[in-house]
């Protein structure tokens, strides 16, 4: 008797039990989507539970996700400026990610971290076809390849990151309210822009940029995004480059940087002692932007795309460059806007704490 109640008992446990446990399995849905490499991948539709390597960490917060990330690149955790937590808005927006378990570094995701995290897709800004198969292979999650692009020609790229992340993560109207910023800001900067006749836009140039180091004043860049978005005339344009370039950037040598002498320089901040340094070389006295004190500082982006940190850069040039184009905006306003509207805080400030901000730069030793 004892034992047909307890089998009752127990019957009626698996009754209760069964429908809690196989609910949220059959609600689940899997869908098959194709990444920016063509991959075809099976992922679980919404997923909550999140990975992004290479880069994809900054898009993921773009679209309000922070949240749902379960596990970071090692450097994501370090609180030094660009390497950690400083001088990157989507870190310094969310300084819980820096206290989420390391699954391993860019160049070298570890497997078991990753099973440990327990993320339902593991998205990824960079790697070959063989990475992404084989992290797939090693820990039985997905990964899809995105992009992060650029604002300027590979625009394209960014926003089909956004759609595709959006769809994964249940997030499709943020990532069309992110496109459709975007999207507007650039038809802004071309209306104020485009019928500017050539010989009305001053010759200009990028120093200071950062690829794999900072570099000085010759760290150029072709090709350079918010010179594209303002019609700018970049004479690093104008050089032939056969090797060497990292997405556009390269090094120029100070005689070629003489003979193109540009009327304007912008420098990236991320390289401005070296800068500094450089100025003290007699022969840079010669540039013109120099001896007239038209270098300008701006504020590094470390991934591609940073769509908070371009566009304020970009406004901020179009205010040196045509100042009656762009009188009505005041740059440190517009930044905090942008900085709020992509990683949800005003970081204006922080940044320039950091770096300098958009200003003048003295030109002397």
């Amino acid at each position: 008797m004892c034992w047909n109640r307890l089998l009752g008992w127990l019957l009626l446990i698996n009754v209760l039990l069964v429908p809690a446990l196989t609910t949220p399995l059959a609600r689940a849905a899997t869908r098959v989507v194709t990444d920016l490499q063509g991959r075809a991948v099976p992922v679980p539709v919404p997923a909550k539970r999140i990975v992004a390597l290479r880069g994809a960490l900054g898009l993921i917060c773009y679209l309000d996700l922070a949240d749902r990330v379960v596990g970071v690149e090692d450097h994501e955790t370090r609180e030094t400026e660009w390497v950690g937590a400083a001088g990157r808005s989507y870190r310094m927006a969310n300084p819980r990610l820096g206290r989420l378990p390391v699954v391993g570094s860019r160049n070298r995701p570890d497997a078991e971290r990753l099973m440990a995290a327990a993320p339902e897709v593991i998205f990824a800004a960079g790697g070959d076809l063989r990475f992404a198969d084989n992290l797939q292979r090693q820990t039985g999650i997905p990964v899809l390849f995105v992009d992060n692009g650029d604002l300027a020609e590979q625009r394209k790229a960014f926003f089909a990151s956004l759609r595709l992340m959006g769809m994964i993560c249940g997030a499709e109207a943020r990532a069309a309210a992110v496109i459709d910023r975007v999207t507007a800001a650039v038809a802004d900067l071309r209306r104020r822009t485009a019928d500017i006749p050539a010989a009305n836009r001053p010759s200009t140039y990028i120093g200071g940029m950062n690829f794999r180091v900072a570099h000085g004043l010759l760290g150029t860049s072709r090709r350079y995004p918010p010179f594209i978005l303002l019609g700018a005339d970049n004479v690093a344009d104008r050089v032939s480059v056969d090797r060497g370039m990292v997405k556009g950037r390269f090094s120029i040598d100070l005689e070629t940087l003489l003979a193109l002498d540009p009327e304007i320089i912008f420098v990236c901040e991320g390289g401005l002692e070296l800068v500094r340094r450089d100025l003290c070389n007699p022969a840079m006295g010669e540039l013109r932007a120099v001896r007239e004190g038209k270098l300008y500082g701006v504020l590094p982006h470390y991934y591609a795309a940073s769509p908070d940190t371009v566009l304020a850069e970009t406004y901020f040039m179009g205010k040196v460059l045509y100042p009656e184009r762009f009188a009505d905006i005041d740059t440190a306003t517009l930044a905090d806007d942008l900085y709020r509207f992509f990683v949800g805080r005003p970081l204006y400030a922080e940044m320039t704490q950091i770096f300098g901000g958009f200003k003048r730069l003295e030109t002397g030793p």
